[in-house]
């Protein structure tokens, strides 16, 4: 988990073909020749040329680990999106006691779409944006939010602010860049960050909970008095507690594609454009993928939920369920947002083709701290138990939960409304702890409340910084 960021992610999902299928163009990655690759975009196959027979391979994008131990033909595709950026790719090869190690650089020059808010003149709430973008498709405007609404906009350099005192008092300042494509960023500016003092860490830990009663229902109404936060054992000290449903949110949807949903596909898509409807107030963003043979955006994170709707609208159906790598994509492209994330997966069965594993995708969710909630529709064709009790941990872990749906619309949109009502009533909590540093280690979370019909759920725990 990333203890300053914050945000969420709505998945559905199903079967997935061979990602190798669809990639548009292949490049070879060898140690010896790294020649002019040009603009890569889209589906690329990366294949390896190693050097060595029966050769073990791991690739590196970006810092991110997307293949280990590739044997031949060493071949993993990746969609590098619609817009050429610039991408690092590490390459390790081991065959027997040797290990080589390369990197290549890729789309060089091409500055991603980035934004960060710092302050400029803090006594007189002056804050600046510095952007990059790539240089086919420039930044046409900043704008800065207060409290989920737009309250200025600069549309030239230098992106330059003067906030609301409110939001300096509350110590929250978020801006966004949105380039001429359409595609935005966001970022956060936040007075609270870690103390060190030599051997011991002062450390506040921001979570979102959620309070169930005894009926199973979602409860808004808690009083902070009943709150209690166990961090390793240890009592954290509440400094902020409030509703999380004021912060601004940002979705990535990822939508059951498979060949198994080619008669319920429209009917899903339905449920989730009325979900998206209901739950985006303003200032929140939602990103959509298709999930099929290939886990890939059909829209960037966007505040514009014309064009979430109409990305959804232009999914179909077909291939296999890669469910694992579909939400494990996700996770990767949501790393650096600074909103609530969570995971809302609709899939109509297991994972069929995924190259990521189970307990990879466990670490890489426990990890980011990233709710995960999980909406099991109902085809007909039977489902594994196994792989339901492995979606119900993921969830628990997660702090999120699951629920089963049939084809029924308003059973469908029932279950989309009850994690509707989870957002929406999550309590945004940020404690205090001191304690021996130890970095990277686990570090367990356990809510407490002070009643015995309400029940906390939030995330399991947290790797320290």
């Amino acid at each position: 988990m990333k203890i300053a960021t914050r945000s969420l992610v709505v998945t559905v999902s199903t079967f997935i073909f061979a990602l190798s299928l669809h990639a548009n163009q292949q490049i070879v990655l060898s140690r010896d020749t790294q020649p002019d690759r040009g603009e890569l975009r889209g589906i690329i196959e990366l294949t390896v040329a190693p050097g060595f027979d029966d050769a073990r391979v791991t690739l590196v994008l970006d810092g991110e680990k997307i293949a280990e131990n590739l044997h031949s033909p060493y071949k993993v595709p990746v969609d590098f999106g619609t817009v050429p950026i610039e991408h690092r790719i590490g390459v390790t090869v081991w065959s027997g006691t040797k290990k080589i190690q390369w990197h290549e650089t890729v789309n060089r020059g091409h500055q991603p779409l980035t934004v960060k808010v710092v302050p400029v003149d803090l006594n007189n709430r002056l804050f600046e944006a510095k952007t990059t973008a790539p240089e086919d498709d420039p930044i046409v405007s900043v704008a800065l939010w207060d409290a989920g609404k737009e309250v200025a906009e600069a549309t030239s350099e230098p992106y330059r602010f003067t906030v609301p005192q409110s939001a300096v008092e509350a110590g929250f300042v978020q801006v966004t860049a949105k380039a001429k494509s359409g595609e935005e960023v966001a970022d956060f500016w936040s007075t609270t960050g870690d103390v060190h003092v030599e051997s011991v860490e002062v450390r506040t830990v921001p979570i979102f909970v959620s309070v169930v009663d005894g009926n199973g229902q979602t409860r808004d109404d808690v009083s902070r008095d009943l709150f209690k936060v166990m961090d390793n054992g240890a009592e954290g000290k509440i400094l902020e507690f409030g509703k999380a449903f004021d912060q601004p949110i940002s979705i990535a949807l990822l939508v059951d594609s498979s060949a198994s949903m080619t008669y319920e596909l429209e009917h899903v898509t339905k449920a989730a454009q009325s979900f998206v409807e209901r739950t985006l107030k303003p200032g929140d963003r939602c990103a959509v993928y298709a999930i099929r043979d290939v886990p890939r955006r059909a829209q960037e994170l966007t505040t514009d939920k014309a064009l979430v709707i109409k990305a959804m609208a232009g999914l179909q159906a077909g291939g296999r369920t890669a469910l694992y790598d579909a939400i494990s994509a996700a996770i990767r492209d949501l790393k650096n947002e600074k909103n609530r994330r969570a995971v809302v997966v609709l899939t109509d069965g297991g994972d069929t083709s995924s190259m990521a594993s189970f307990d990879e995708l466990d670490r890489m969710a426990t990890e980011a701290g990233v709710p995960i909630y999980f909406i099991a529709y109902e085809t007909g064709e039977p489902t594994e138990q196994n792989e339901l009790d492995r979606l119900n941990y993921l969830a628990g872990q997660t702090g999120g939960f699951i629920v089963t749906a049939n084809a029924e619309q308003h059973n469908l949109q029932a279950k989309y409304a009850a994690i509707e009502r989870d957002l929406r009533a999550q309590f945004a909590i940020r404690y205090q702890i001191t304690d021996y540093k130890r970095p990277n280690a686990w570090r367990k979370v356990r809510v407490v409340l002070s009643s015995r019909n309400l029940t906390a759920r939030t995330i399991r725990g947290y790797f320290a910084p």
